[in-house]
């Protein structure tokens, strides 16, 4: 439990599992470790870290003894209320925190050799005269409820200025407010727009992803704009096709600005993920919660991995999938606003929310580095 404010407050934790390599795992305040265990495990290996001592030791136990969670309520401590910052959940994006990032990146690499799930920077080439494609990309927007903000989202996308073909595919979830009408009053307006409602309704927003991507108006290329969040500026789109050629990558990932309902910089500010590497970025991202944003794909290659039908985590568990094999490119200008408000799917979390969705990235992670291990062996 948590005393906070003289209240006591439950604070489960999770089980911990192969994919649990995310260096802020929350074990609580409480381990016990066999010695004999530790002794073993401090022995493994010669380096000496200022920063990933812990983390770099309780990777080393979890390689040959499992990490037991007690389904109980043993102890209790004290906490300040809303101890847990959104600074604290980018804080790895801070340039002041750079010498931690490497080492908690050397560790994980590491650890990631000795299991045999350590991927060597090669990819596959990617053929983009693969398919016929009615226009050269597509913006995709999965949308419920989004009356106060689809609008604003659908407008940034009409006004991207482009060398190329391409729409908007707004995949509405069942909509039960005013965003259908919406979203057909620009249908009216511009054939650019394409409006799908899915015959399922159990779709989450990977589900609404497939829909579109798998849809015969769908672009060689799909790149993401969510209902609550704009495009900055004019040329996103045109910014993110480029760095497919250029890169020959099978996805791309681009920095976002983090503001409020107005566009007003909150922090952190600007998210940009600079921690990416071309050599270790497909390693180290297993220890990273997120790719970033905005997120594209080459249409043929994301047809073939196919989205989880969840509406958390169904990015990342694309991403991964892409990364075991192809190059993933990157824009390291901001080109995307992503807003924060009371009424958006990312507003604070209670700690049930939150340990379900670091739940199902740790067992994204699992399948993946079970992959990962079998793509090595198959060598």
């Amino acid at each position: 439990h948590e005393m906070i404010n003289d209240d006591l407050v439950p604070h489960p934790v999770i089980n911990y599992m192969q994919g649990s390599i995310r260096d802020d795992f929350d074990f609580g305040s409480l381990l016990l470790v066999k010695t004999t265990t530790m002794k073993e495990a401090v022995g493994i290996g010669e380096k000496e870290y200022k920063y990933a001592g812990f983390y770099d030791l309780r990777l080393k136990i979890s390689e040959n003894d499992p990490i037991i969670r007690i389904p109980e309520y043993l102890y209790s401590i004290k906490k300040r209320e809303n101890e847990r910052t959104i600074e604290k959940q980018f804080e790895y994006l801070d340039p002041q925190n750079k010498e931690v990032q490497s080492e908690m990146e050397n560790a994980v690499t590491g650890h990631l050799k000795r299991i045999g799930a350590y991927l060597e920077p090669d990819s596959k080439e990617v053929n983009f005269e693969e398919g016929k494609f009615e226009v050269d990309a597509s913006v995709i927007i999965p949308v419920k409820n989004r009356e106060a903000t689809i609008s604003g989202a659908i407008e940034s996308a009409l006004k991207q200025k482009t060398n190329f073909s391409f729409n908007i595919i707004v995949i509405d979830n069942y909509s039960d407010d005013g965003t259908s009408d919406i979203i057909r009053s620009f249908v009216k307006k511009d054939k650019r727009v394409i409006h799908l409602i899915p015959d399922r309704k159990d779709l989450g927003i990977g589900g609404c992803w497939n829909e579109a991507v798998h849809h015969s108006t769908c672009g060689k290329f799909v790149c993401q704009l969510d209902s609550d969040d704009l495009y900055k500026g004019e040329n996103t789109l045109q910014k993110i096709i480029d760095t497919f050629i250029k890169e020959k990558a099978a996805m791309v990932v681009g920095t976002y600005v983090l503001t409020d309902f107005n566009l007003n910089e909150i922090p952190p500010g600007i998210i940009d993920h600079k921690e990416w590497t071309p050599e270790n970025g497909h390693n180290n991202i297993l220890r990273i919660n997120g790719f970033g944003a905005p997120r594209a794909f080459y249409t043929p290659v994301l047809r073939k991995i196919k989205i989880p039908n969840v509406s958390y985590g169904e990015d990342y568990a694309v991403g991964l999938a892409i990364s075991r094999y192809y190059k993933i490119g990157r824009i390291y200008e901001p080109i995307y606003y992503c807003r924060r408000w009371e009424g958006n799917s990312d507003a604070k979390l209670d700690i049930t929310k939150i340990n379900a969705n670091n739940f199902y990235k740790d067992s994204v992670r699992t399948f993946e580095t079970l992959a990962r291990q079998k793509k090595n062996k198959e060598k």
